[in-house]
């Protein structure tokens, strides 16, 4: 599994712990790793198909990222989880869900998860990241609803 990979999977943890990250960890253990990942992947992101807005990594952003913040989020906070999950697979080259890197990820995380039930979250989170056209909104939309219709399906155990 390569490391950007590992940065989306640890992404995605960090996003249902959240604040209790926080509390236990005011600077998440292997920060400048994490770091050194990110970097690589914005390496080639941009915010625009016309390839005009490079996406940067603020410090502000970069923390919001680690600590799984899911509210008041920095545009730049979206972007770099629109970067991982690009080059992560998890959205593809329309940036649309790519279900099967999603239920791979899932599998691996949270195996307990049944795919039918993952399949069901992944339609509806489809349907409500299509309505956004701003590329590091609809990353944050599509990882917002993923685990927010997981939690309605009573997946508390992430």
């Amino acid at each position: 599994m390569g490391y950007i990979m590992l940065l989306a999977i640890y992404i995605l943890i960090t996003s249902f712990v959240g604040e209790i990250l926080v509390l236990a960890h005011p600077q998440p253990p292997h920060n400048a790793s994490l770091h050194t990942l990110a970097e690589s992947a914005i390496e080639n992101c941009y915010e625009d198909a016309a390839k005009s807005i490079k996406v940067e990594i603020t410090n502000e952003g970069f923390d919001q990222l680690l600590i799984g913040s899911r509210q008041n989020l920095l545009r730049n906070t979206k972007c770099l989880r629109y970067c991982i999950m690009r080059k992560s697979g998890m959205l593809n080259e329309a940036n649309s869900l790519a279900r099967n890197k999603i239920l791979e990820i899932f599998d691996v995380i949270h195996p307990h998860i049944w795919k039918e039930k993952m399949l069901k979250v992944l339609e509806k989170c489809l349907e409500e990241t299509e309505k956004q056209t701003d590329n590091c909104e609809r990353a944050f939309v599509a990882a917002t609803c993923i685990l927010d219709e997981l939690s309605e399906e009573g997946v508390t155990d992430i």
